[in-house]
């Protein structure tokens, strides 16, 4: 797959997991659903930022910083800082939602996933020598 179709693909599939997101938001009843609802909620809203922080992940690597040696390894990347911002993101509005959400529990979230991405460095540099 080039590049380009990534783009598109990724791009269009963000698109279609935002309209999901909105079409759940303004039609669905957070009072009368149950974790259905919920969980559809979550799930879109998850696809949805993942795609957004990728995408723009990407931009600012390729674009603005002009990395182009390669744009594997950059989309690898900005994936996988995508997903560790989405689930800080998401843990803390399910944590929100549920009223336990304080200061310290935010602080321990970003430690976690400051730990996660120093693993996964930690495991890249082991793997190139």
């Amino acid at each position: 797959m080039t590049f380009r179709a990534y783009l598109v693909l990724m791009g269009l599939s963000t698109a279609m997991a935002w309209i999901g997101w909105a079409i759940v938001l303004f039609n669905i009843n957070p009072f009368e659903t149950g974790l259905p609802g919920f969980a559809i909620f979550y799930i879109t809203l998850c696809v949805g930022m993942v795609g957004i922080l990728t995408l723009a992940g990407i931009l600012y690597r390729v674009r603005l910083r002009k990395r182009q040696t390669v744009i594997s390894r950059e989309v690898k990347i900005s994936f996988r800082h995508a997903l560790l911002l989405t689930a800080v993101s998401v843990i803390a509005l399910i944590l929100s939602q549920q009223g336990v959400l304080h200061w310290w529990v935010l602080i321990v979230l970003i430690a976690i996933a400051a730990i996660l991405e120093y693993l996964s460095l930690l495991v890249q540099y082991a793997r190139r020598g």
